[in-house]
């Protein structure tokens, strides 16, 4: 593996000749079994095989996430307090504070959408932020529930969006900006702010580090060999808190979670879970994402109309975000999912490293399908004139949302580990 402290320094490390106080620990992306050297502040720890990160160490690992979590949260209290953003047309002036997104819908008998608004905007980030903190400083004063608090953390952060939240706030505007007055209140930059140091907040924790200094880590019982699979040498990963394990304990020693060698049942899962993605993508796209009411005229608009309208009013860049985000990226994602599947089934050659890196994109990619739903949720919370003009929700962004949930979670059930389990044993040598 390859330990790192800058672009231009590189430090290799043989995984068959360990280093004074090397860990043995296993990929969690190929299962490779290797030697994790003692790492420097700054410097960072990579897989030979797939070269996922293995470890990090980051400067100052306890002071710079709270702080950043801290303020964070902070600037998300501000968010709420004040108003978001106005909006003016012909005299008339609405405006929205930041939970509005969320109870608007409520009250619009669109309590699914509403919650999962709410979850993916705000009570998801805000436990993000307020586990680090508990973490971080949990480490200092041995507070309790750590190992629970640690395990939630790290399975809800893929769900946390205010990232496209903002994205979705960009497109808004660019609709709206022709024919109304845009203000910006104090709470949205103080979302923006939230955004960035939510996002900082992520860059300097790293998962294996973190466990380490929550729990030590367990020793495997058997005895085992460097540059070669965790699997053949009966030994096992712990994806929550990346122990490894031997194969014949069914719960981990440090995180108390339990342990399979491979995701159970995972292409079962994964490809049930893209066939009713593929079976809720067609009335996602047929049905009206969102109804638009003015001076008693209402216009159904679906996702590709959405995309029209954009492109003839030349606002390009707008129109190609709503294109690749809601027709392009799920359509892919789901193509790739079932290749990936298929990939599993066949001699490995030399498919593993793509193959690997292909899923990690699409994994982060799919997220930002979203995008389209919360840009509902934003119009429908902010363009609120009576008959005049009101936005609302239709039936089509719940179906769409589902789409965008499920392949999210097909993603999380594949395995990718199962790539590389044919490798033959001259293709495993480094």
């Amino acid at each position: 593996m390859s330990a790192t402290n800058s672009p231009a320094i590189t430090t290799r490390f043989e995984t068959t000749a360990p280093t004074p106080s090397a860990e043995l620990v296993l990929c969690r992306h190929c299962d490779l079994l290797q030697h994790l050297p003692l790492l420097q502040e700054g410097e960072e720890a990579h897989c030979l095989r797939c070269d996922h990160q293995l470890d990090a160490r980051q400067p100052q690992p306890i002071l710079r996430p709270v702080l950043y979590a801290a303020s964070a949260l902070f600037m998300m209290v501000l968010a709420n307090l004040f108003p978001f953003v106005g909006l003016g047309v012909a005299g008339n002036r609405s405006e929205m504070h930041f939970f509005d997104t969320a109870t608007v819908l409520f009250t619009e008998y669109h309590q699914a959408l509403a919650v999962l608004v709410w979850l993916l905007i705000q009570a998801v980030p805000a436990f993000c932020m307020a586990a680090v903190i508990y973490l971080k400083l949990g480490m200092l004063f041995k507070l309790p529930a750590r190992i629970w608090v640690a395990r939630v953390l790290f399975m809800l952060k893929p769900w946390s969006m205010v990232d496209i939240f903002l994205m979705g706030l960009l497109i808004s505007f660019v609709k709206l900006v022709a024919n109304a007055d845009i203000s910006l209140g104090l709470s949205f930059w103080a979302f923006c702010v939230f955004c960035l140091l939510h996002l900082r907040t992520f860059q300097v924790i790293d998962r294996h580090e973190m466990w380490s200094k929550l729990a030590p880590a367990p020793k495997p019982t058997v005895s085992a060999k460097a540059g070669k699979s965790g699997l053949e040498q009966q030994l096992k990963l712990c994806q929550c808190c990346t122990a490894v394990v031997a194969l014949a304990q069914t719960h981990c020693p440090r995180c108390h979670s339990r342990v399979y060698s491979r995701t159970p049942a995972s292409l079962q899962k994964t490809l049930a879970l893209l066939v009713a993605a593929c079976v809720l993508y067609i009335p996602a796209n047929l049905l009206p994402i969102m109804r638009t009411v003015s001076f008693g005229n209402i216009t159904d608009s679906t996702i590709i109309s959405g995309f029209v309208l954009m492109w003839q009013d030349r606002e390009y860049p707008v129109a190609l975000v709503i294109l690749l985000a809601s027709v392009v990226v799920p359509i892919v994602k789901i193509l790739v999912m079932f290749w990936l599947c298929y990939l599993t089934r066949i001699p490995a050659g030399a498919k593993g490293k793509l193959s690997t890196q292909v899923y990690l994109l699409v994994d982060w990619v799919g997220r930002w399908s979203m995008v389209d739903v919360l840009v509902v949720a934003i119009l429908a919370t902010l363009v609120r004139f009576d008959l005049l003009m009101s936005v609302y929700p239709g039936v089509g962004a719940l179906v769409f949302a589902a789409v965008v949930v499920i392949t999210m979670l097909a993603a999380i059930s594949f395995d990718p580990r199962l790539l590389w389990d044919q490798q033959t044993e001259k293709g495993d040598k480094l």
